[in-house]
């Protein structure tokens, strides 16, 4: 009835009159891609995304040993792998593929999230934590105070306990001679030098995980975490095993 109401007096040649018929393939192309544009756009993207990802996932490297690194301050990725260069120096080709890798995990612990952006953030750390504890990713800790206050008001006091060469639960990393042999290479922000980055990174606190935990019911992370206590042993003594 809407339509006799309000098309009374037109006849079906008045009322189709104006109708657009699309007549060539061409025209039937564009206006199929006015419709859909945006879907074939973030289909793209997508697919885009989670190619790379699965291509980063294959290619690359599996890290002979994995540290944690849990600060209040973001962590500049050259600055990884500058101390990445450093601990792989100490370590040993424990999965056989001929290189010594160590790969620098940070957790971005800020002392109180002012917005919801550091919100997410602080919550993504947490989670990315608990799945490298579960799983026995990270042997060694090197924390700042604030890091350190996380395991406290979590009630893991006894998440660390002293191991091989260490005679208390934690060293500073200026303490630890291996480690200051750090040099700043990739890292370039300006005015930054190996002797001021030292100077801000000696600060931390290094410890090693207690062997506590679901985790150790595996005897490889038992083994991975003798291993990492030898290379923390090697940075303490300043016999690095790979030569320059």
């Amino acid at each position: 009835m809407a339509r006799e109401r309000y098309l009374l007096g037109d006849t079906e040649e008045t009322i189709h009159k104006d109708e657009i018929v699309l007549t060539t393939g061409k025209e039937k192309r564009a206006n199929w891609w006015d419709y859909h544009k945006w879907i074939v756009i973030v289909t793209a993207i997508v697919v885009t995304f989670l190619g790379w990802n699965i291509y980063k996932a294959i290619t690359k490297v599996k890290p002979d040993y994995t540290v944690a690194m849990m600060t209040d301050y973001q962590m500049p990725d050259a600055l990884q792998e500058d101390i990445e260069t450093t601990l792989a120096r100490y370590g040993e080709d424990l999965n056989g593929d001929g290189r010594v890798v160590a790969e620098v995990s940070h957790f971005h612990f800020i002392e109180e999230a002012t917005n919801e952006t550091e919100a997410l953030e602080l919550q993504a750390a947490f989670v990315r934590f608990a799945a490298d504890a579960e799983s026995g990713d990270s042997m060694i800790y090197i924390y700042d105070p604030v890091g350190e206050a996380y395991f406290e008001a979590n009630d893991m006091a006894g998440y660390f306990a002293p191991a091989g060469e260490m005679k208390d639960v934690s060293m500073e990393w200026k303490d630890i001679p291996g480690l200051n042999t750090l040099v700043v290479d990739r890292y370039s922000e300006s005015g930054a030098t190996t002797e001021n980055v030292l100077e801000v990174l000696g600060r931390l606190s290094v410890s090693v995980r207690a062997e506590d935990g679901a985790a150790f019911g595996k005897e490889s992370v038992r083994e991975y975490r003798q291993k990492s206590i030898e290379l923390l042993d090697r940075l303490i003594r300043n016999e690095p095993t790979v030569q320059e």
